[in-house]
């Protein structure tokens, strides 16, 4: 989603229509080319490391091609955006055989991810006890002498019992129906003490709001071959050249549905950190003492942590320049060479 956008810098669209300029425009906005080449530079230096020595891939704007390779590269570049995707759930519980699942029901109702919590405080103790000054005080008596004394506080303390729960699940059609899948979830809890009676979150059992993206048309994407379950899935988005709101390889029905999903995808990430943060991290921070649900308490909440600067997200807009001969050896090997001289 990051990426696709920046097509619309290499094909802007040929239409005078108002709302096609309006799109262009906040497009346009969007696109920070600085950061741009930045991103897709620093990539490069990845990339080199597993490429032989001998290719040299750059960006689509230095190398010479063909209008159809633009479309190639739109194709090319959304498939790879949508295999990130795909990763992405794998890492969410999504497995080969879930995926099956998941693209059969994606063909006949809209398939949803749904991330859901629940929380319970309830009241342990009360306990008395004694805190002992630092400082003391001395008395001087002319009959019995000096004596020392000290100031002894008592301390009232509360415990209380934090459980903390969230799950992942898919479902088609409606909440509740018969075609619904976890795909996972955790539950933790931890003593939490307190100076005062009151309750430190809500008495009794709280529901979270939950947090739903749909993701039917990323799963209307793939495809098994065959049919068989627990082959290797292929990813089929392709752009209709004929289609009559076909305007460029940037503006066109298909990439449009690609962008709309992606940002879908991409608010629900968010807001997902935004209830882990919120709902879930943060009572592990107010804990003074952990006390183990499962052995590992509020630490069993917690999957992974990772870094955006971390990750290699290979959706990269780039075209290579070959030597003719070896450009036709490719084209005759699997017929999508184009009639450009890049090769994606």
């Amino acid at each position: 989603e990051d990426l696709l956008p920046r097509l619309a810098v290499v094909s802007r669209p040929r239409t005078t229509a108002s709302h096609a300029d309006t799109l262009a425009s906040a497009t346009m906005i969007q696109f920070d080319e600085h950061g741009f080449r930045r991103r897709v530079e620093e990539a490069l230096v990845t990339l080199q490391k597993v490429l032989h020595s001998t290719r040299r891939p750059t960006f689509a704007l230095d190398v010479p091609h063909s209008y159809e390779d633009k479309y190639l590269l739109a194709e090319f570049v959304t498939n790879c955006g949508l295999a990130a995707q795909c990763t992405c759930l794998e890492a969410l519980g999504v497995g080969t055989q879930q995926l099956a699942t998941l693209v059969e029901w994606s063909a006949s109702e809209t398939v949803t991810l749904r991330l859901a919590g629940r929380q319970r405080c309830t009241f342990l103790r009360e306990e008395e006890r004694e805190v002992e000054s630092t400082s003391k005080v001395v008395k001087e008596s002319t009959i019995f002498g000096k004596s020392e004394q000290k100031v002894v506080t008592r301390v009232n303390e509360w415990f209380w019992k934090i459980d903390v729960e969230w799950e992942l699940v898919a479902y088609a059609g409606t909440m509740g129906g018969p075609r619904q899948l976890r795909l996972q979830g955790r539950s933790g809890s931890a003593q939490l003490k307190t100076t005062t009676s009151a309750t430190p979150e809500p008495a009794g059992q709280v529901e979270f709001i939950p947090t739903e993206v749909p993701i039917t048309w990323l799963l209307q994407q793939v495809k098994l071959p065959g049919g068989l379950v627990g082959a290797a899935h292929v990813l089929s988005f392709k752009i209709d050249r004929d289609a009559e709101g076909c305007r460029t390889p940037r503006r066109n029905p298909q990439v449009e549905a690609a962008l709309h999903a992606a940002r879908e995808l991409c608010a629900w990430s968010k807001r997902v950190c935004q209830f882990m943060n919120q709902r879930i991290f943060s009572k592990a921070e107010r804990c003074a003492k952990v006390q183990a649900h499962t052995g590992r308490g509020f630490l069993a909440l917690i999957a992974s942590t990772h870094q955006p600067s971390e990750l290699f997200v290979p959706v990269l807009p780039l075209f290579e320049a070959r030597p003719a001969e070896e450009e036709a050896d490719a084209a005759g090997g699997d017929g999508d060479g184009g009639d450009g001289d890049g090769t994606l």
